[in-house]
């Protein structure tokens, strides 16, 4: 999740992942977001 507003990332992880690889998949997601920011 990217809050355009605050400049904010966001992702739930652990919270709501089944699974490492489910929060493997959302870490991705949000590392790969903020370079794009850079």
């Amino acid at each position: 999740m990217f809050d355009e507003e605050n400049n904010v990332l966001s992702t739930p992880a652990y919270m709501l992942a089944n699974s490492i690889s489910d929060a493997a998949s959302g870490i991705e997601k949000l590392v790969t977001k903020l370079v794009a920011l850079a």
